[in-house]
């Protein structure tokens, strides 16, 4: 499994999954509503979550 942050192009800032193993296309990291993640809102969401299981 290898994780890409796309940096040029119409969807730059996204993350994208890909299983290199079975060679898929690339598919957007979604949020639990179905929203694209970007780094941004996707290190915040890991944050919150590791904030979490430490208190």
């Amino acid at each position: 499994m290898t994780s890409w942050l796309i940096v040029v192009g119409p969807h730059r800032g996204e993350l994208r999954d890909r299983d290199v193993g079975i060679n898929p296309p690339y598919e957007p990291f979604v949020d639990a509503r179905g929203n694209r993640h970007t780094f941004h809102t996707w290190y915040l969401e890991w944050l919150e979550q590791r904030e979490r299981e430490a208190r």
